[in-house]
């Protein structure tokens, strides 16, 4: 603002801030916000494409450990060469994922036309419990990834230009909106390979109490096979609370057979 005041940034568009309610739920902050975009009182509509040029979104960021993670670069043609010019005065190590299919508010936003960019830092034992505390932040990290998609914004908002749409093919995932729960933590940086890999497991949850451990690969799950994310959390969803299931991983090269009991996240 105090640039923009003093006459030394141009914006061609406006930047919103947005804070959404619902991710664990369904996505339902974004979507709603995507579906009522540019309602008008006589029930008319814009397209979100032509009110938005690009979401950005900040999923996970504050423990940045060996490197930042892009998905959704496969949204747009522009955003291989923003990343490569915004972070050169930040000097992040990045990783870049095509997919736009995320299990995240940024799903909200592609299916409706628009290019996303989703940052992560990646998943942790912490995720999802009390023990996910300011002090387990790197604030340093932080500091910097927030830099990054800062110079990002600015870019967008000062380019003549909107960034152009790609579709891409792919599956829409499903966020959860039952109460199962495991204690499991999946790898969502994983890009390719066999199944989904678990990046971690709640001490004392149904997960770790059937003897699933960091490191592996689900294959199956309650019978269906798992060959990524969208199969893992669309097994998830038909679990019921309280009985018992199989799942087989893939841990040191062998196949695993696991019983599991799915909880309540209540």
């Amino acid at each position: 603002m105090d640039q923009k005041e003093r006459g030394r940034l141009t914006l061609t568009r406006d930047v919103i801030f947005a804070a959404w309610s619902g991710e664990e739920l369904g996505i339902l902050g974004s979507t709603h916000f995507v579906r009522t975009l540019g309602e008008s009182g006589g029930g008319s509509r814009t397209d979100p494409s032509e009110r938005v040029a690009a979401y950005l979104n900040l999923d996970m960021v504050g423990r940045l450990d060996k490197q930042l993670v892009l998905q959704g670069t496969g949204s747009s043609s522009v955003w291989p060469g923003e990343i490569e010019r915004r972070n050169a005065p930040v000097g992040l190590s990045i990783a870049t994922s095509d997919s736009a299919f995320l299990a995240t508010d940024a799903i909200a936003f592609y299916l409706a036309g628009v290019p996303v960019l989703n940052a992560f830092t990646g998943p942790h034992a912490e995720y999802s419990t009390p023990r996910d505390r300011p002090e387990t932040l790197n604030y340093p990290g932080l500091q910097k990834v927030s830099r990054f998609m800062a110079l990002v914004a600015r870019g967008l908002a000062t380019a003549e230009s909107s960034p152009d749409y790609v579709r891409m093919e792919g599956e829409s995932p499903r966020r959860r909106t039952s109460r199962i729960y495991l204690g499991s933590i999946p790898d969502y940086t994983q890009v390719d390979g066999e199944g989904t890999r678990i990046a971690g497991v709640a001490t004392g949850e149904p997960a770790a109490a059937g003897g699933l451990r960091e490191g592996d690969i689900v294959v199956e799950m309650a019978g269906q096979a798992i060959a990524n994310i969208y199969d893992y959390s669309s097994a998830l969803d038909a679990l019921k609370i309280g009985e018992t299931t199989t799942m087989v991983v893939l841990r040191n090269g062998q196949r695993v057979m696991l019983r599991i009991t799915p909880n309540s996240r209540d």
